[in-house]
This record gives structure tokens, C-alpha cells and sequence, in this order.
């Protein structure tokens, strides 16, 4: 994913090395986001603004969103 800036690095969630679900992989770039969206603001308006944290795939670019931060 050479457009990203960042260095790739490997990511532990509950003790697990996490792995891409697409090519199963193991470094991924970090990124954050917001979550402001019309169907999210409907289903609980306190995540209206939110951020959110992305992990994308080096190798193949898919990215994982997750609500807390890793």
C-alpha cells in the first residue's frame, strides 16, 4: 500500500495477533475516522460525531473498523 504514509505494524486484540480477514496478513496502518453518519445519529443520537479507529491491510488495502481504539 505504498499511497500510505505510515509505517505498517502488526496489531494484538485480547491477546490475539489480529489478521486480515481477506488475506490473513498481519500489518496493517492506522488510521481514524468519524462516524457521523444519518443512520447512526437515528439509532443513538450520543454517536452523532463519534470517532472511529481503522486498521487497513497492507497488503491488500481492506480495512477494519472498530468503535474502540486500538
Amino acid at each position: 500500500m505504498s499511497m500510505l504514509k505510515t509505517q505498517p505494524v502488526n496489531v494484538e486484540l485480547d491477546g490475539r495477533t489480529l489478521r486480515c480477514l481477506v488475506c490473513s496478513q498481519e500489518s496493517f496502518h492506522k488510521r481514524k475516522t468519524h462516524l457521523d453518519t444519518a443512520m447512526l445519529a437515528e439509532m443513538n443520537p450520543h454517536w452523532s460525531d463519534s470517532e472511529g479507529h481503522c486498521l487497513i491491510c497492507d497488503h491488500c488495502g481492506y480495512i477494519h473498523w472498530f468503535l474502540r481504539p486500538r
